[in-house]
């Protein structure tokens, strides 16, 4: 009996999963809306700003994001009375230069996040308390980082890029461990709980799309889409006119904060200002398994400019184009692992998502394999 026991055994065949590292289903309520990356003004702006250059220096797409947020902060100096106009960031450069109409800190906001479009990197605006700046995703960080570009700096804790929503915890809880400010030139400060003030109030716009969509504006009691004109003087005059912007919010709720927006959308769900994006999900494609090949299935999730997906073993370096989104996974003794990623229309990678396998093939090839757990153990690791 020990005998029959221990040939069973050695002519078993099973894969067991031993551990995955998997991007998100994002679940929001809504669908952050963007201008096409194509979209004219946008390709305008990329070409006569010479972006591209602006960028050549940095070796990772974080760095990019750094040198493109000090490119916007260098533009103009702030001014308190100038004309509010349409949120186009060729039309704000054109009257700073030759006008001198110096906007503040929603003028920088979108002149960074349409030059971010125009690289193909996503962005949305934030809105502070008294002030307005922008986060970009990170596909370096698979995060939201805030980027404040009228300062010219973003904020740390112990290294890592911080999310507004973890700078308002910081605040209302007195919490400044580790967290630095850094500007564009890596100098990095402590951070008092009045240098995150603004961030008392947090809440982020739900569409970047002001270029198709403009925005509407209440001037002096009248309401009108805020658009290009030839005279920028009949533009709403900051210091002169009373002007109401309107814009779709959500603001974070939290249990900590004091303080909220009044008469605004808000929500304690994270998931809602989460939405994360270029997510790549490994999944078992099923338990059957031929001449040692497992199929998986690669998903892409919240991916807008998707162009393909890239995989990796763990026998290799480098990232491979997959013609498929079904990969047959050929699988050698032992623990096998299968990176993937995906990689958007505009060259950029998103965040490496991987399958770890434990594989023991039949110890006879020629003989017939007993193949009943190769069903049981991938149940139980689905379940």
């Amino acid at each position: 009996m020990a005998a029959v026991l221990i040939a069973w055994a050695a002519q078993v065949e099973f894969v067991l999963v031993t551990s995955e590292h998997n991007g998100e289903i994002a679940v929001s309520s809504y669908e952050l809306r963007e201008d096409d990356f194509h979209h004219p003004r946008l390709q305008l702006l990329r070409s006569r700003e010479e972006l591209d250059e602006v960028l050549s220096t940095a070796q990772t797409q974080f760095e990019k994001i750094i040198l493109l947020r000090s490119w916007a902060h260098r533009q103009w100096e702030t001014g308190a009375n100038f004309y509010y106009p349409p949120w186009d960031a060729v039309e704000i450069l054109d009257l700073a230069r030759k006008q001198g109409n110096r906007g503040f800190c929603a003028q920088y906001a979108i002149v960074f996040l349409q030059a971010c479009q125009s690289l193909g990197l996503h962005a949305r605006y934030v809105d502070l308390s008294g002030h307005f700046v922008v986060a970009v995703w990170s596909d370096d960080y698979n995060r939201w980082v805030v980027m404040d570009p009228t300062n010219d700096i973003h904020y740390e804790r112990d290294g890592v890029p911080m999310r507004g929503r973890d700078l308002h915890r910081a605040y209302w809880e007195d919490d400044l461990r580790g967290i630095a400010r850094v500007d564009s030139e890596g100098h990095q400060r402590a951070v008092t709980q009045n240098d995150l003030s603004n961030y008392r109030l947090y809440s982020i716009v739900l569409r970047a799309n002001q270029l198709s969509e403009p925005v509407e504006v209440k001037s002096n009691g009248r309401w009108k889409s805020l658009v290009h004109a030839s005279d920028y003087r009949t533009y709403p005059a900051i210091g002169r006119d009373q002007l109401v912007v309107t814009a779709e919010f959500l603001a974070w709720r939290s249990e900590e904060a004091e303080e909220s927006f009044p008469q605004r959308p808000d929500s304690e769900d994270q998931d809602e200002f989460r939405y994360a994006l270029n997510q790549t999900v490994i999944i078992v494609a099923n338990e059957r398994l031929t001449n040692s090949v497992l199929k998986v299935v690669l998903l892409k999730s919240n991916s807008p400019t998707f162009a393909r997906f890239l995989i990796r073993s763990e026998e290799s370096t480098d990232w491979v184009p997959t013609p498929s989104a079904t990969i047959k996974w050929l699988l050698h003794p032992g623990m096998n692992q299968l990176s993937a990623r995906i990689e958007t229309a505009d060259s950029w990678r998103g965040h490496v998502s991987y399958l770890r396998v434990l594989y023991k093939p039949p110890l006879i090839d020629s003989l017939p394999a007993f193949r009943g757990n190769v069903l049981t153990l991938l149940w139980h690791r689905s379940v």
